[in-house]
């Protein structure tokens, strides 16, 4: 009820909020605005300094373990460059210039994308072994020497799938190399593993395997990451056909072993004939052909079977996952295909051709086709004018013993280039399937490479 004393004062006090009230002074609101953006700077530019500070240690990181991880090839090689058959059959063979080195055969070589190595091997006679090389560079258009290497006079006989390019190093498994170079020359003992950097032009050893070379027979194969080689024993391939391998990463410098292989039914007249493997790009598939019928002891080898095989069990191996696949299983018409044929990948099946060695009586007509290993299908393709022993694929075009050079878009095979006379019977091809190469003897060295008309 309104005050008798104090007239109006109900007034003054609603009117109390307003007269209480105190306006703010200039700039305290921009101040209060710039504290807060000045706070909200510090904390992201902390937040950025531990992230640059985390990004940093995992770039010293990355350098201190990758330091032997292989980098991509920027060029791809004056000589092939996904070249077409066509482009390939109107080429023409070039001979590189004298190198430094003598006359050899079973050389280790290797296309870099850069440079043409060739180091090791024998002489015709199997006498002396090399512990020489030296690289080639088609932008100088010379040769150089290359630096001793650490093992001694390695041999790495007529084997030429016992090195590989793997974008920063040349990795060479297996071979020989003599126990008494001066006094025993012709004696030797199994040779360790070596790495070849050709930009720091050093050599390195690489640490001992876990299973010895001896028990790995197969060749070698690069995933982009990591060296595979397979292998099995005699007591491996009698009791199921399984297989052992190892794979070596050059970014760790080690090794590890590969998962078990799957095994083939334990049948008491099951005998394993041969195997063969074939790198995609991804996986490795691997048959391998079995009979009823005995065979010598022995380790499988891939140049061919002396009988028809009754069965074969088709696997693939995934090395990022370290995991092994059952396929479906070839037919019986496919499988004899197969067994007596070369194969490679050509980015999408396997391509077979007949190789004329092997399986007696041979096939009555020669034979070429795909072969989807997921779905086990088989397709025909044109046969090129005599059987191939050797197979690659150049992004572009199959090459078969470099004489033929087959286009799938039209089902044709074109002719390479005749080879200079002075060319002897030694052929192949290095580095990513990149170069082709043509020998001549082992006393004159010559080197010749077909080099594709151009587009």
């Amino acid at each position: 009820m309104p005050s008798p004393d104090l007239p109006g004062l109900n007034e003054r006090l609603r009117q109390l909020p307003a007269t209480l009230a105190v306006e703010p002074s200039a700039g305290l609101a921009e101040r209060i605005a710039r504290r807060g953006r000045r706070r909200r700077w510090r904390r992201r530019a902390a937040e950025m300094a531990a992230v640059a500070a985390m990004l940093a240690a995992a770039l010293a990181l990355r350098a201190a373990v990758l330091d032997h991880t292989p980098t991509p090839v920027l060029d791809p090689g004056p000589f092939i460059q996904d070249a077409t058959a066509q482009q390939l059959a109107a080429g023409q063979w070039q001979p590189l210039p004298a190198g430094p080195i003598a006359g050899r055969s079973g050389a280790a070589v290797a296309w870099t994308g850069r440079q043409l190595i060739v180091w090791g091997g024998s002489d015709n006679k199997f006498v002396k072994a090399f512990n020489t090389g030296a690289a080639y560079d088609p932008r100088t258009g010379g040769w150089q020497p290359l630096p001793p290497a650490p093992e001694g006079q390695t041999l790495l006989g007529s084997d030429w799938q016992r090195s590989v390019w793997t974008g920063r190093e040349l990795l060479i498994w297996g071979g020989y190399t003599p126990v008494d170079p001066q006094r025993r020359p012709r004696l030797f003992k199994p040779a360790g593993a070596l790495a070849y950097d050709p930009a720091r032009r050093v050599w390195r050893r690489l640490p001992p395997s876990p299973i010895p070379p001896q028990q790995l027979s197969s060749p070698l194969f690069w995933t982009g990451r990591e060296l595979l080689i397979l292998g099995a024993t005699w007591e491996l391939a009698t009791a199921g056909g399984g297989l052992q391998g190892v794979a070596y990463d050059p970014g760790a410098n080690r090794w590890r072993r590969l998962a078990p292989s799957p095994q083939s039914p334990q049948l008491a007249d099951r005998h394993l004939l041969d195997r063969t493997t074939v790198w995609t790009g991804s996986r490795l598939l691997v048959f391998n052909y079995w009979s009823r019928s005995a065979r010598d002891p022995g380790i499988v080898s891939q140049t061919g079977m002396t009988v028809e095989p009754d069965g074969c069990e088709a696997w693939a191996y995934d090395p990022a996952a370290d995991r092994w696949t059952t396929l479906p299983s070839p037919s019986s018409q496919v499988r004899a295909l197969l067994a007596r044929a070369s194969l490679v990948w050509d980015g999408r099946d396997v391509v077979a051709v007949a190789n004329g060695n092997g399986i007696v009586p041979p096939e009555p007509r020669p034979f070429a086709g795909r072969y989807d290993p997921d779905r086990a299908r088989w397709t025909p393709i044109g046969m090129p004018r005599q059987p191939a022993a050797s197979l690659t694929w150049t992004g572009g075009a199959l090459v078969a013993d470099n004489s033929d050079a087959y286009d799938p878009e039209t089902d044709r095979w074109l002719r390479l280039p005749k080879p200079p006379k002075a060319a002897g019977a030694q052929q192949g091809w290095v580095g990513r399937e990149q170069v082709i190469l043509r020998w001549d003897s082992p006393d004159s060295g010559m080197i010749y490479v077909l080099v594709p008309a151009k587009r």
